[in-house]
């Protein structure tokens, strides 16, 4: 593979990202993969389960594992829905929304570590790129392009 490649450069950034934010978490007892379910459950209270699958591009029997470990710890309660039985529906706890706070003050952190010395206009074309490859990928995931 070419070292000047931008999916290197991303790969790098996200193992980067892993690391500093690992050793954050780490300290509070929180496993890296639990930081965006508590944000997603925080934003929409009484999501369900298969939501928090689509949001995190998982499995949803990923999730279901990643609930239960995060249901021992005392940060999410599940809840069937009382119209659909199928349903299991997530909700913070009061532990899981002292955390939410922590989350959001890390992230914001290791978003201004990411984007020091970047321009405002800067940010916001990078975000634009960005959106970009997502879409991209998004798109050949569903089989709208042929590359």
């Amino acid at each position: 593979m070419n070292e000047d490649t931008i999916l290197k450069r991303l790969f790098l950034i996200q193992r980067l990202h892993f690391h500093v934010l690992h050793k954050e978490l780490e300290k509070h007892g929180l496993h890296p993969g639990q930081p965006p379910v508590i944000m997603i459950v925080a934003r929409h209270e009484g999501i369900t389960q298969n939501q928090v699958a689509e949001k995190l591009n998982l499995r949803p029997a990923t999730v279901a594992i990643m609930l239960r470990r995060m249901e021992k710890a005392g940060l999410v309660h599940r809840k069937q829905d009382e119209s659909d039985r199928r349903l299991q529906r997530v909700y913070l706890t009061e532990k899981g929304k002292s955390y939410y706070e922590f989350v959001s003050q890390k992230m914001e952190r290791m978003e201004g570590i990411a984007t020091q010395g970047f321009s405002e206009e800067e940010k916001f074309k990078l975000r634009n790129f960005l959106d970009r490859i997502i879409t991209n990928f998004k798109s050949h995931t569903r089989g709208d392009s042929d590359a």
